[in-house]
């Protein structure tokens, strides 16, 4: 099953920016081993989603929108992540941003 997320290049910048600190996370279990796996996973893809924006911005891709293809397991990884660092971000119009994907995630797994 697969969750198609569509993202400005903003947004897609932000959400990337925002799960970055899974690289620091250190795992002991083995549960915790594969759930990391997984958070590294959806991290690098959009990591790669956003060298890809950084490369080719201009004005004419601002408003175009960005498809992000994730798996199910994916996805839910993704919006788990994203409620964890939503508690660390001051800047109101960032937290709407990640809000907003996390509303958007929420719709598309129930």
């Amino acid at each position: 099953m697969k969750i198609d997320l569509k993202l400005t290049p903003e947004n897609a910048l932000i959400i990337a920016a925002t799960i970055e600190a899974v690289y620091n996370t250190k795992a002991h279990t083995r549960r915790n081993k594969a759930t990391l796996s997984i958070a590294i996973d959806v991290a690098s893809k959009l990591d790669g989603k956003a060298v890809h924006i950084k490369a080719k911005r201009n004005l004419f891709d601002a408003k175009k929108k960005i498809k992000v293809t994730l798996k199910y397991h994916e996805a839910d990884m993704l919006e788990l992540l994203l409620i964890q660092q939503l508690e660390g971000v001051q800047d109101p119009y960032i937290r709407l941003e990640i809000q907003k994907t996390i509303n958007d995630l929420n719709q598309k797994l129930a």
